[in-house]
């Protein structure tokens, strides 16, 4: 009856989305990316190809995507074998005879070296696009059958009547070898390589799905139904895990009777699964779009109802670190299995995080699910000016190798308004040459400068001493790069506007302390670096930055417990100096007290402190039956102590600090201990007899 009802789903699912156009924009876009690399498990050099393939992808998230197709000579058929039919005719389309090898959008004949990769990826995002692409895929997790809707909406003419749809399944976290998988060592795991985005299946024919017309203001949507398949690949193939594939679809033109390329657009398909239940949302996708110069970010996210009411509203709690940062209520209408768009403003720090959307209550009733991201949120420099542009003077001291650097500044939109390179190659080991270019920046701007080295080595080091910087109008350091960056280097500036007078303060306080001075309330603010600004009575812009320095965790370490006479070590950790309740300043210190002492130590480290204690207990003495009995006289004492009890086998004499000053061996009840040879003050007299052990303290005066 379930398998039934969610069939009738699917069917009422499939003619909503036929007769309403429900995902594609209508508004003119910049065209997205596809590259397609050309790979192989016994490649040894396709692991850096992957590595730049997502490294394109990371800086363009929702625009760039990658498929890794496996085929050719480096392609075995052992376990897991990526090898598919399309994957070889689509490897043949692009006479692709050496690997790694790559198209960008199939903008080219043939494939490219992946250091040209990056070139092309960054033209295409500038070209705007015929067509905007859009789609969802229907999931039923039972019967494993994906229902898929795609739509093209034409902004502008093709250059020909007639383009194709293609749609392709990938799959992340296939685990097995990789010949070189060291030099990714993001999927390089225990010795095993993760294989991520692999093509595995062409839902379309190989080369698309005829469309017409592909004139401005046409829509056009197309669906597919797709089996899926518990495993591809043969021999050795690989489980199609449904918790890891996604699809993708792009539309392409013909060229020269072939319909290959090149790409017009693509995107990825927004995937979703089903339930019985009245209630049932989930969380598709959650983009961040790439803001510069802020914390402020903003989630979207693609809100699911799975369930067969009508969402009208949602409890949404936002983590960041696993920490709560922001509770946000949604109210609307979202039919069963239609999806909609929802943003959520969210200040996040700059640094790597884990952003967690957690939606806790749909329609009043308690729900759980939850979508998790990964968020690099990027730190920036500040330039202050009065004027309506600041002038900036980029300073690139190449290495010998210049002729593999490169670099670009971009504005807040992603438009390149300088860039330099490649240079000269220099004769000598370790030759450098200085390049200087002026660069005006208009005031509220956020610009991005990014040094690409294609050797992957930096500018630096032992073929030349190279470095980068960026000057603002006045000749300051507003960015002082080293050479050693590998492939690339990124840097973020804010040009900020101010009528007024500016006075930077910049100053570090200990983690727990407040700064209160020149107008600023900062409160035991957290640990780690703070920026704050406000304009005062006289106009002058007061800008504080703030660094807050973690207190060192000082430990101490020694036995807690010692007999009266013995002595300890102990020995603090976790700081650069200390200084101990004794007086002493060393690491390490020798006590032995006459009786329990606690002992402190103050840690200091980058500036701050912080204390701890510990106490040693002293057992005064050792009484082990009542059948000792002592007699020491006379005490305090100048030249002789007699000692009486019966039975002594040997007496030890101890200073505090556990010296032994004396052992007696004797057998006798009576002993004539003589002292003159002593220094002044305490000993301890240990009696050792057959009835037991005995410890008493002496003076000598």
């Amino acid at each position: 009856m379930k398998r039934n009802a969610l069939i009738i789903l699917l069917l009422l699912f499939m003619i909503n989305v036929m007769n309403a156009q429900q995902l594609v924009s209508t508004t003119p876009q910049k065209r997205n990316v596809l590259i397609e690399e050309f790979t192989g498990i016994q490649c040894q050099n396709c692991p850096s190809g992957h590595l730049i393939a997502n490294q394109i992808c990371s800086a363009y998230p929702d625009r760039v995507w990658s498929v890794n197709i496996h085929s050719g000579y480096y392609a075995p058929t052992y376990y897991p074998n990526f090898n598919t039919d399309e994957g070889e005719a689509i490897a043949n389309g692009f006479n692709i005879t050496s690997w790694p090898k790559g198209v960008v959008n199939r903008s080219t004949a043939e494939g490219l070296s992946r250091i040209e990769w990056g070139t092309h990826a960054g033209e295409q995002l500038e070209q705007n696009a015929e067509c905007n692409v859009a789609g969802q895929v229907f999931i039923d997790t039972d019967n494993r059958t994906a229902s898929i809707t795609v739509e093209v909406y034409y902004t502008a003419n093709s250059s020909v009547n007639t383009n194709y749809i293609n749609v392709i399944m990938l799959q992340d976290n296939i685990y097995g070898p990789q010949s070189g998988g060291s030099a990714n060592p993001d999927q390089y795991e225990n010795g095993q390589y993760r294989h991520m985005h692999a093509f595995r299946d062409a839902i379309t024919p190989t080369w698309g799905d005829a469309i017409s017309p592909t004139t401005a203001g046409t829509l056009i949507t197309k669906t597919y139904t797709y089996d899926i398949p518990y495993s591809i690949g043969s021999p050795n193939g690989i489980t199609v895990d449904l918790d890891n594939i996604y699809f993708l679809a792009f539309v392409t033109e013909k060229y020269q009777n072939v319909p290959t390329r090149p790409i017009l657009n693509v995107n990825k398909l927004i995937s979703s699964g089903g339930s019985n239940d009245e209630v049932f949302p989930f969380i598709s996708e959650v983009v961040v779009p790439t803001s510069f110069c802020s914390n402020e970010k903003e989630l979207n996210v693609t809100l699911t109802n799975g369930g067969m009411g009508t969402l009208s509203s949602i409890d949404f709690q936002i983590y960041v670190d696993n920490n709560l940062v922001k509770t946000h209520e949604w109210e609307g209408s979202i039919e069963s299995h239609h999806v909609s768009y929802i943003d959520i403003p969210v200040q996040i720090e700059a640094g790597e995080h884990e952003v967690m959307v957690k939606i806790v209550e749909a329609n009043g009733v308690s729900f759980e699910t939850s979508k998790t991201i990964s968020l690099n949120v990027e730190e920036w420099n500040t330039i202050t000016t009065n004027a309506d542009e600041e002038n900036l003077t980029i300073e690139i001291m190449q290495d010998k190798y210049g002729n593999q650097t490169t670099w670009e500044l971009k504005s807040s939109d992603n438009t390149i308004i300088a860039s330099g390179g490649p240079y000269n190659f220099l004769s000598g080991s370790s030759a450098t040459e200085l390049h200087q270019e002026n660069v005006s920046v208009p005031a509220g701007e956020c610009v991005k400068f990014t040094i690409y080295d294609e050797g992957g080595n930096g500018i630096c080091c032992q073929f030349g001493d190279g470095y980068y910087r960026i000057l603002d109008g006045e000749g300051g350091v507003v960015v002082d790069g080293g050479g050693d960056f590998g492939n690339e280097s990124t840097n973020m500036i804010s040009v900020v506007y101010s009528e007024s007078d500016t006075n930077i303060t910049e100053v570090s306080i200990c983690e727990g302390e407040s700064y209160t001075e020149n107008g600023f309330n900062l409160i035991n603010p957290e640990v780690g670096y703070h920026e704050e600004q406000y304009t005062d009575d006289n106009g002058v812009l007061q800008i504080l930055k703030l660094t807050v320095v973690a207190n060192p965790e000082v430990v101490i370490e020694g036995n807690t417990s010692i007999y009266l006479g013995e002595s300890v070590t102990l020995t603090a950790s976790g700081a650069d100096s200390y200084l101990w309740s004794t007086g002493e300043t060393t690491e390490s210190i020798v006590v032995g007290p006459e009786e329990t002492t606690t002992y402190s130590v103050v840690g200091t480290k980058n500036g701050c402190e912080s204390s701890t204690e510990i106490t040693v207990n002293v057992t005064v003495g050792v009484e082990e039956n009542n059948l000792v009995k002592v007699k020491i006289y006379p005490n305090p004492i100048e030249d002789e102590v007699k000692i009486e009890c019966s039975d002594m086998n040997e007496i030890i004499i101890y200073k505090p600090n556990g010296q032994i000053v004396e052992q007696i061996c004797l057998n006798t009840d009576n002993y004539v201990l003589n002292v003159n040879g002593y220094d002044y003050g305490l000993y301890f007299v240990k009696i050792i007899t057959r009835q037991g052990n005995t410890i008493h303290k002496i003076v000598k005066k």
